[in-house]
């Protein structure tokens, strides 16, 4: 995979001053497209390491902390990632509590999704109906400009 080598080469300088380095998203997935960008994940960056990558390399690769993403990110990153540098069995055991508060809140958090979006679909609807109410209410005052009846006599 050439995406892998380039990545290799980009970060290799910072390859002890992380736990890991991973890929992750599409590119991960093999499910990339022409517009997909390239989500680099660092695990466990020491200290200054994430603003240095970020200059360095910033403009070219979407680059995450880890340990600063949303759980259910996290949990996508624990499920679907490619090593670019660091050992998957440490990887795994410091991911082992991630999994773990997943199992905890995963419950939790989907019933909460689920409930956003009800309330997103609940709140579209009452705005379609406004606007529906609006609109009819406009034509009827338009129709009402036209009629000759309710022009006023000077």
């Amino acid at each position: 995979m050439k995406l892998m080598a380039q990545l290799r080469r980009d970060f290799q300088e910072f390859k002890d001053s992380c736990m890991g380095i991973l890929l992750y998203g599409s590119h991960a997935k093999g499910e990339a497209t022409s517009r997909s960008d390239v989500d680099v994940c660092l695990v466990k960056p020491k200290p200054g390491v994430y603003g240095e990558v970020l200059k360095k390399l910033g403009g070219k690769y979407d680059i995450k902390v880890f340990e600063e993403l949303p759980l259910y990110v996290q949990i996508e990153v624990i499920r679907n990632h490619k090593v670019i540098y660091g050992d998957e069995l440490e990887l795994s055991e410091y991911f082992y509590r991630f999994r773990k508060l997943w199992r905890d809140m995963e419950h939790r958090i989907r019933e909460n999704q689920f409930e956003s979006v009800r309330e997103k679909i609940r709140l579209r609807r009452r705005a379609r109906e406004k606007a529906k109410v609006l609109r009819e209410a406009s034509n009827g005052l338009e129709k009402q400009k036209l009629s000759p009846k309710m022009k006023p006599d000077f």
